[in-house]
């Protein structure tokens, strides 16, 4: 059960604002003595180490492990902030709120470096932050995330895709892959892809059932007292206002894992297992493909910061129809896509890369980087739910996009009105009224 504390602390959370965006490594290994990673046991490598271990590295994090299940090809864990998945040759972890996700990096390498691995691939990656303010060292801006690394892996590459003035993705990679072989042919290793769905302002009748029926945390999935309760009747789980939004809550992570229709997304997959926060919020892990890949869900209902994520390492020809129907379970006012395509992938195999079409959704930028001699490519996409499909109201009133300090302190001080010129310019250039 949890602490009164910790219980505080998430109201505390849902009040003020909770960082939905996940930070996120993948660190891919292969032995030291230069054997193809295909050799080690299914159980092998870096699932040698139990569950006692990676508690030990979640907490170095600030988080604890809230669910355990192995599966054939990779072990599922999920977490106080997120999920963390580990295969014989590779570890995937993603933690949202203030976590410090990079201070378990130097215990992972030398984990794998104690049995006889070494790292071949690293990438750290994340979305801008809604509140950049609230994290802690070395997440307090990508500059300082960039230093942290290099002082690991001095060669390593930092990106920033999509505008620095709206939604954006932050990328750093590290590439050790040997990709020729003894006879100097090409040997065919980048065979990967995943895909990231970062939605935003997500539907509030989807929102709710993400949310415990409480009177103090209920009103924050609505704005402007839409769907506004009493203390008695959101106790009760009721609505008082018979023309609001009628208010319907879930009694188990179960009913809410079906109601939304997340169980339905990966036709060839399953929910490995789920979890429904106190007082609010929700993750899942899952997996998919004849139980090789992975896909997790991670939500954040309130409405002044909500959020829902999806993501997957699943091997198909196009994401397409995949983001639709993710898109069209929650509803986000607006959203960005990563997919990183391996030039052997299935996606890159079957022809060019290009971006989605959603549904009641205009695209409103796509960042296309290769890297290497086209060894994979990173496409990111930033859409915008279409005026015509907000009830006439078009889609956004007021919008404004907090910078990162690392940005603003790049720019002139000089201060008016008590902003800097840049901030005055900036709020000037992203604030507007949407057209019908």
């Amino acid at each position: 059960m949890p602490s009164a504390n910790m219980l505080a602390d998430k109201y505390d959370e849902a009040l003020e604002g909770f960082e939905g965006a996940e930070k996120k490594m993948e660190i891919d290994f292969v032995p030291i003595t230069g054997e193809d990673p295909e050799t080690l046991p299914v159980d092998g490598g870096m699932r040698q180490y139990r569950r006692e271990f990676w508690s030990d590295v979640v907490a170095l994090l600030n988080g604890t492990i809230l669910l355990h299940d192995p599966q054939e090809r990779f072990d599922a864990y999920l977490i106080s902030e997120s999920s963390l998945f580990v295969y014989n040759d590779r570890v995937i972890i993603l933690t949202c709120g203030t976590t410090l996700l990079l201070k378990t990096l130097p215990t992972m390498i030398q984990a794998a470096k104690d049995i006889g691995l070494e790292v071949s691939w690293f990438q750290y990656s994340r979305k801008n932050f809604l509140f950049p303010e609230k994290q802690q060292f070395p997440h307090t801006s990508f500059d300082h995330e960039v230093d942290f690394l290099h002082k690991i892996f001095p060669q390593g590459r930092p990106f920033v895709m999509g505008p620095m003035t709206s939604d954006h993705w932050y990328l750093f990679v590290a590439d050790f892959i040997r990709r020729e072989s003894v006879n100097g042919n090409r040997k065919i290793v980048d065979k990967d892809q995943m895909l990231n769905v970062y939605m935003y302002d997500i539907d509030p009748t989807v929102a709710q059932l993400f949310m415990r029926a409480d009177s103090l945390i209920l009103p924050s999935i609505f704005r402007d007292g839409e769907g506004e309760v009493d203390a008695a009747d959101a106790d009760a789980g009721k609505d008082s206002n018979a023309n609001a939004n009628t208010t319907d809550f879930c009694a188990s992570t179960e009913e809410a894992t079906q109601r939304a229709g997340i169980d339905k997304l990966m036709p060839d997959g399953a929910v490995v297992h789920s979890h429904l926060f106190e007082p609010c919020g929700y993750s899942m892990n899952g997996q998919a493909g004849n139980g090789a890949a992975y896909w997790t869900i991670h939500i954040t209902p309130e409405a002044h910061c909500s959020y829902a994520s999806f993501e997957t390492n699943h091997l198909c020809p196009s994401y397409h129809d995949l983001i639709q129907r993710v898109v069209a379970t929650f509803r986000p006012k607006r959203l960005t896509t990563v997919e990183h395509i391996d030039q052997d992938s299935c996606i890159s195999t079957a022809g060019p890369v290009l971006p989605a079409e959603i549904d009641g959704y205009n695209m409103n930028g796509r960042t296309l980087n290769e890297f290497g001699c086209k060894d994979y490519v990173v496409q990111m996409c930033n859409f915008q739910l279409r005026a015509d499909e907000a009830n006439g109201e078009g889609v956004v009133t007021s919008l404004t996009i907090r910078c990162e300090p690392w940005l603003m302190k790049a720019h002139s001080t000089t201060l008016v009105d008590g902003r800097s010129n840049f901030e005055n310019d900036f709020v000037n250039r992203v604030k507007w009224v949407a057209s019908e």
